[in-house]
């Protein structure tokens, strides 16, 4: 896709200017945030980090990527998604397993969740089980949604799994990240688990009506 190579062009030169006129045009042209975020960022993103495995690019150059692309992240938030006016339609906490140190996916899933009406948490990357589960005990997510990108973190996927599904009120767990568009996590995960291989997939879900929390455990302690 020329778009995408363009802004790989742009986003690896730090020229944010030039970079944010192909997603403005897009978004401008109808594009919606799924779009924005799994065809072009996204795959302008998947390209850099492929030319980083090839050692045609350097760690600087992929940090200098990343950065711009947040920028652009945050600019098209502020100026594209509409938040739904009224109550929350339910919580969402979402977070990498430990040891994962990029989040920018995560971050787009964040906007996906505000923009379909979620009070929404990011906690980034990193996030040990403890916290994790100390997290949702204390604030109680309807979503619990996990990122994981490094294929030997898996072990970890699996543990997360079973103790925040274990939790008293039952939250939804949803996967996502790289290794969700690459391999079958399923045995990683249990039955009631969703894994959410891109952002468009997840969109989709977010627009029907099961995603929609079917109690509320707002206002409750886990003891």
């Amino acid at each position: 896709m020329l778009s995408v190579s363009k802004l790989v062009e742009a986003l690896l030169e730090g020229d944010e200017a030039r970079a944010w006129a192909i997603v403005d045009a897009h978004a401008r042209g109808g594009a919606n945030s799924a779009y924005i975020f799994d065809a072009l960022l996204g795959g302008a993103m998947v390209r850099i980090g492929e030319l980083w495995e090839m050692n045609a690019i350097s760690v600087a150059d992929e940090h200098l990527a990343s950065s711009v692309c947040e920028r652009l992240m945050q600019r098209y938030e502020s100026a594209y998604v509409e938040k739904p006016e009224g109550p929350p339609r339910g919580r969402a906490m979402l977070f990498c397993v430990e040891g994962e140190q990029h989040d920018l996916g995560l971050k787009m899933v964040a906007t996906a969740f505000r923009e379909a009406g979620y009070e929404t948490r990011a906690y980034g990357r990193n996030l040990p089980l403890e916290y994790a589960r100390l997290a949702a005990m204390r604030w109680h997510p309807d979503i619990v949604g996990i990122s994981i990108s490094i294929i030997y973190h898996l072990p970890k996927l699996k543990a997360y799994v079973e103790a925040l599904d274990a939790l008293a009120y039952r939250p939804q767990i949803v996967v996502g990240g790289r290794l969700a568009r690459l391999y079958d996590l399923r045995p990683y995960v249990n039955a009631r688990t969703l894994v959410f291989p891109d952002i468009l997939t997840l969109q989709s879900w977010l627009e029907s009506p099961r995603a929609v929390p079917t109690s509320s455990h707002w206002g409750a302690s886990e003891t």
